[in-house]
């Protein structure tokens, strides 16, 4: 028995620390710390009022069921303590621990781990809960926590933080985004060894590889040799301590109430909160499983995006409390998982395919109409599709139509990280231009890249500051670059305006038209007897599509029938004129119902499109027996969207008269 505390045996479970009636329970695994065998006497070094430097406390033996060993310290409530675990002359932090004291300054070398701390069970939600939008309602809006607000532009008060992320959430709400997905928020060293990143490896290689770093004195030759020597993992994609909030990324003491002030405040706004999580092989299903339920049941989150390989999709599916949790991956699925998910509506696959088709389409490629019309109609009732054509690796959306390749430099590794296959194009010179026609040329493709992702059905995702053109100056594998390179540069919001009402006028026009978002797969067939399929494609010619390997244009029109608004009328038909060639194209235009006819709703192209007939008369049916013939005239490298306005049907004898 420990000298100044009374210890006793206890339950072996749940591992950690947490405060219980009799006293603190405490559980962990022994003998093994970041995947290294130790021996030596086995214990917690506990810190306190009375024990400022520390004290030991070693297991009993009689506590240990196979490799765990628990004690609880009898009579001890002290929830101001912080502790680590040792064993021998190691120490480390819990890996099951719930919060970490927040003493050091993001992206520098830590003189000692950071102490563990047992949170308090006191935070009000009042009646707060997840939000459960449906994948079709959807519009993701994908960030990086301290770099969404970094920059001295941003405005907030809390730069680079939680709580600065929830400074702008009017910003959020403006845009029209309903869900939000937090790139690696748990708590990771972010600091790593440069002899570590080796340019052959990946990003999740490198992370595997990390190792912690040795403890020194912090001096000006220190501060050299670490410039030098280290690198920070901007992104985070590591093992961390999966239950912590990173502390690095709030402006307070606590970490854990400043996050979860965050989601409340998120939710009150009719915003979602999804987080990512990188696991790599050593972390078990059933880890995995017990983590992603505590973020739920703890922190109210309503998904999560996996990342790592052979994830345990299938039991999450089967686990009845993450039965209404969003789970997105790129990890195919077993049946078992996508048939449990078909009656919950819970897994989300990320469409990677949906960024390099679509790049390629909107370059101009060769033969990509197929794939074109395949991922705009795109769309599972059991499983969500989540398209987008940029994301945090790659090219940012302002940077994939200026740069023809890479430019990773700044990275320290001669440029050989990152993928070489951006599907990108520079409108004719790389880099920064000021001459007006490549302005002009980049900003209507990045309004065409944007058309086609809000414009497809499945759910939209959106890379923080796209939708005004921030850029990473070409840099396709930011990892490592915490400064202006990744941060979110506010002050090019002005330049960007064009581009960011655009988005805004996509997401508004998505949002109010259920045709544009269904639930249910689209069928290409007339199966309401109304007279038109619920999607359509049309190429010269209404109802006949070019899709030769050279054809670069295509017409799409969604039925209005097929869509209701409020539940209590039809929707509006839309068109889409989609020409990706760089001469201009007529397509065809449908007949619409009587007393129907097209008008112009947005265009990616400044100039004017015009609609033309063998009548110069706007597209309006008539009780005359001859059809006319409609099309639309579409300028290069141009999506055009038509939708429908009610006018008066004119008879036969006062068309006569008219003439």
């Amino acid at each position: 028995m420990h000298k100044e505390f009374e210890v006793t045996k206890t339950q072996a479970y749940p591992l950690g620390v947490c405060f219980q009636t009799e006293g603190m329970h405490i559980a962990a695994v022994c003998g093994q710390t970041e995947g290294n065998q130790i021996s030596g006497e086995f214990g917690v070094i506990l810190y306190d009022r009375r024990h400022k430097n520390g004290v030991r406390i070693p297991f009993p033996e009689e506590g240990k069921i196979g490799s765990v060993y628990a004690m609880l310290l009898k009579g001890y409530h002290d929830k101001e303590c912080k502790y680590l675990f040792y064993c021998g002359k190691h120490t480390w932090q819990d890996p099951y621990c719930r919060q970490i004291e927040n003493s050091y300054r993001y992206g520098s070398v830590r003189k000692t781990l950071p102490r563990c701390m047992v949170p308090g069970d006191d935070y009000d939600w009042k009646t707060d809960r997840t939000l459960n939008i449906p994948y079709e309602d959807m519009i993701l809006y994908a960030l990086h926590v301290r770099g969404f607000t970094k920059h001295k532009s941003s405005e907030v008060t809390y730069k680079g933080t939680y709580a600065g992320l929830t400074e702008k959430i009017p910003y959020l709400q403006e845009l029209g985004i309903t869900s939000v997905l937090l790139m690696p928020a748990y708590e990771f060293d972010e600091i790593m060894m440069q002899e570590t990143m080796s340019t052959a490896m990946s990003m999740e290689q490198a992370a595997a590889d990390y190792k912690q770093l040795p403890v020194s004195a912090g001096d000006k030759a220190g501060a050299a040799k670490r410039a030098k020597d280290y690198k920070v993992n901007y992104w985070g994609y590591q093992s961390g301590l999966y239950y912590v909030p990173k502390s690095g990324y709030a402006y307070s003491a606590n970490a854990v109430t400043e996050y979860k002030d965050m989601v409340k405040e998120l939710h009150r706004n009719h915003m979602e909160v999804l987080m990512q999580f990188y696991f790599p092989p050593e972390i078990t299903p059933m880890q995995i499983l017990d983590i992603l339920k505590y973020w739920v049941v703890e922190y109210h989150i309503d998904g999560f995006h996996l990342l790592g390989v052979d994830l345990p999709v299938s039991a999450i599916a089967k686990e009845p409390l993450l039965s209404e949790t969003k789970l997105l991956t790129i990890q195919q699925y077993s049946p078992v998982s996508t048939d449990y998910m078909s009656r919950t509506r819970s897994l989300g696959w990320m469409s990677e395919s949906f960024l390099y088709d679509m790049r390629r389409a909107v370059k101009g490629d060769d033969n990509m109409m197929n794939q074109l019309l395949f991922h705009v109609r795109n769309n599972r009732f059991e499983t969500g599709i989540v398209n987008y054509i940029a994301k945090w690796e790659g090219m940012r959306l302002a940077d994939m139509v200026s740069y023809d390749r890479k430019h990773n430099e700044p990275n320290g590794e001669n440029n050989q990280d990152g993928t070489d296959y951006n599907c990108s194009w520079n409108c004719g010179v790389e880099g920064k231009s000021r001459r007006k026609g490549i302005m002009q040329l980049r900003l209507q493709q990045m309004k065409n890249a944007l058309s086609l992702v809000f414009l497809s059905q499945g759910t939209p995702l959106l890379y923080s500051g796209d939708e005004f053109g921030n850029t990473q100056e070409g840099n396709n594998n930011p990892y490592c670059q915490d400064n202006v390179v990744t941060w979110i540069k506010w002050n090019q919001m002005e330049s960007g305006r064009e581009l960011l009402e655009y988005t805004k006028m996509l997401i508004r026009l998505r949002k109010e038209h259920p045709v544009l978002h269904s639930q249910l797969p689209l069928k290409g067939m007339d199966y309401l007897s109304c007279g038109y399929p619920d999607i359509s494609y049309h190429g010269r010619e209404a109802w006949r599509p070019d899709l030769d390997p050279a054809s670069r244009s295509v017409g799409i029109m969604y039925c209005g029938y097929y869509g209701e608004v409020d539940g209590r009328r039809d929707d509006s038909f839309f068109y889409i004129g989609i020409n990706l060639h760089w001469k201009a194209h007529y397509l065809g235009l449908p007949q619409l119902p009587k007393g129907k006819e097209w008008i112009l709703y947005a265009s990616t192209d400044s100039s004017e499109v015009t609609v033309q007939g063998t009548e110069k008369a706007p597209a309006v049916n008539t009780e005359d027996s001859v059809e006319r013939k409609l099309e639309i005239y579409v300028a290069p490298r141009t999506i055009a969207v038509y939708t429908v306005r009610d006018c008066p049907i004119i008879s036969p004898k006062d068309r006569k008269k008219e003439i």
